[in-house]
């Protein structure tokens, strides 16, 4: 799975200095992986593709479609993804996200550093997130900037918002639990005949991604 919501295996091996330039462009052309393992390589898809179903659901799908071709992608998978295994995931990190005292939407929310953070002893993390943050970033765009997938960026910046380090932009809105409803990924009650084909698709926060036959009838 890619989403340009989110950084790909490139983005996270490239930006935090895993893997060079010239050795990732060897790595496309020639299918050499420089100083990358296949294990840690295979690991660094599997979080990317994780994060991608993530930023997918958190945000909203306008329309889509379903294609039975296969695409090429710079990182195959040495192993396939359970689709169950995978939306059970994406569940769990949106209920997660949502549990939070002031749960972000990491496509909207701009966030700048609240009056004094500077001056607290902070966490790594935490001081890349603050000097990231500059009243213009999302935590999508602050996550692209350090290199770092969406969801942790997300939840450690809704925690810095809940313990008065970082602030929202005004004219954006800090999503609440009573405010966004939560959608959970389930399979359905009756198993399909063949769980590998007929697996539920998973809804964003506000609209699902694919119509109820109803709804395809009367647009």
């Amino acid at each position: 799975m890619e989403s340009a919501g989110s950084p790909g295996p490139d983005a996270l091996l490239l930006r935090t200095g895993r893997i060079s330039e010239s050795e990732w462009t060897a790595a496309l052309s020639t299918g050499t992986r420089g100083t990358v393992g296949e294990t840690e390589l295979n690991v660094v898809a599997m979080m990317a593709t994780q994060d991608a179903a993530f930023t997918i659901v958190a945000g909203d799908v306008d329309d889509c479609a379903f294609s039975p071709h296969a695409h090429d992608v710079a990182v195959p998978m040495s192993a396939p993804i359970d689709p169950v295994h995978l939306l059970r995931e994406t569940s769990r990190r949106i209920t997660a996200l949502l549990a939070l005292e002031h749960p972000l939407c990491p496509h909207r929310d701009r966030l700048a550093p609240a009056r004094g953070a500077a001056l607290r002893v902070l966490s790594p993390l935490r001081l890349e997130i603050l000097s990231q943050a500059t009243g213009r970033r999302t935590a999508r765009d602050i996550a692209f900037a350090s290199g770092r997938s969406v969801y942790p960026v997300t939840v450690e910046a809704s925690r810095m918002v809940a313990d008065g380090l970082l602030a929202v932009v005004p004219g954006t809105t800090v999503v609440t639990p009573a405010s966004r409803p939560v959608v959970p990924l389930r399979p359905r009650r009756t198993p399909p005949r063949d769980p590998g084909t007929d697996v539920p698709l998973p809804r964003s926060l506000r609209r699902p991604l694919l119509l109820e036959p109803s709804e395809r009838e009367n647009p």
